[in-house]
């Protein structure tokens, strides 16, 4: 009972803490289980990895019940034909009743057909009700609070989707950026800025998060971070603004964009600065092809650009692409075939 307690303390009302004695354990198994799917045609894996998140909020919560429900029964059995009897008749002193009258206690439904009969025991009723409305009561905090958190999460994927013209390339982005001119590259950068901002601070708070998947491509945590990753990125080694015109290209929201992006990755991973692996020639080959053809966009598009960007962009993917193709690993998505990031790790 203490372990639960402890648990629903950590995991609602103290997210942020990292803990919790039931869910940490309970979510590895869970993930341990889904990876097995990897050996699964893609579009199966998909299907079945639609539930992982599901799964996860649904056990823990049933575990809470659970152990609560064991842990008042193993309390009431000693006391069954005692202290707890049966308001007529007999009283059956098997486990069974103790887990029922347990139930009916932690449930706030108070039957009636057993009884406490001593003080101690009337109080311990009283507590386990008060146990057990207080639990529910934040579960459900907890699973609205998920389920809300994934809205805004899904809304900021689908407007990424949209900016980028349902490609998921930084270029169109930045492109976009460029035609719509200053106020509007304002808020749209600054709206970037903050749904990455919010995607750390919720994926921190509520760690389930990183268990849903969905079968629409562009709501992967990965391939948000791709485009707004991308996009920073562009705009700081292959945009030329060096005249001063566009002064929201190179702001603080775009340090923002980069910053965010680095700190989730690191936190998914759990992986540092310091443990990015240097890329090979075919990634860095792969890369550069990659760079001149988005080149080749925003210059039809209007897009002044620097001169030898392609080298300035290539040291600064090397520095983000292997750790977010590591998280991509870790969260078991498959990268379409017209993103071309990095391989897993």
């Amino acid at each position: 009972m203490a372990v639960t307690l402890a648990d629903v303390f950590y995991t609602v009302l103290f997210p942020g803490s990292g803990r919790g004695p039931v869910r940490r354990p309970l979510s590895r198994s869970i993930r341990w289980l889904f990876r097995r799917t990897r050996r699964l045609p893609k579009g199966r894996r998909q299907r079945l990895l639609a539930y992982a998140g599901p799964a996860e909020v649904t056990l823990t919560l049933l575990s809470w019940f659970v152990l609560l429900l064991a842990g008042w029964a193993a309390i009431y059995h000693p006391a069954l034909g005692g202290p707890v009897t049966a308001a007529q008749g007999a009283t059956d002193q098997s486990w069974g009743t103790a887990v029922y009258f347990s139930g009916y206690n932690l449930t706030t439904l108070g039957l009636g057909d057993l009884v406490a009969t001593t003080p101690a025991y009337r109080v311990l009723v009283v507590v386990e009700a008060g146990t057990g409305f207080t639990t529910f009561t934040l579960a459900i905090s907890y699973f609205v609070s998920v389920y809300g958190t994934l809205a805004g999460r899904n809304s900021f994927a689908m407007a990424l989707h949209d900016r980028s013209r349902g490609t998921g390339h930084g270029s169109t982005i930045v492109a976009a950026l460029w035609a719509e001119g200053p106020v509007a590259a304002t808020v749209d950068l600054h709206s970037m800025a903050a749904g990455l901002r919010e995607l750390v601070q919720t994926h921190s708070s509520y760690p389930v998060l990183r268990s849903f998947h969905y079968q629409r491509e562009y709501d992967a945590l990965p391939r948000m971070l791709l485009t707004c990753w991308e996009t920073a990125t562009l705009l700081r080694t292959t945009v030329d603004v060096r005249d001063g015109s566009r002064p929201e290209l190179t702001g603080s929201d775009v340090a923002e964009i980069e910053v965010a992006a680095t700190t989730m990755t690191e936190r998914v991973t759990g992986s540092g600065p310091g443990d990015v692996p240097t890329p090979d020639e075919e990634q860095l080959e792969r890369w550069r092809r990659h760079h001149q053809r988005m080149e080749r966009d925003l210059h039809a598009a209007g897009v002044p650009l620097l001169s030898g960007a392609t080298d300035r962009y290539l040291a600064a993917r090397a520095r983000w692409d292997p750790r977010l193709s590591h998280l991509a690993h870790r969260l078991m998505y498959d990268w379409p075939d017209h993103l071309q990031p990095g391989p897993g790790s």
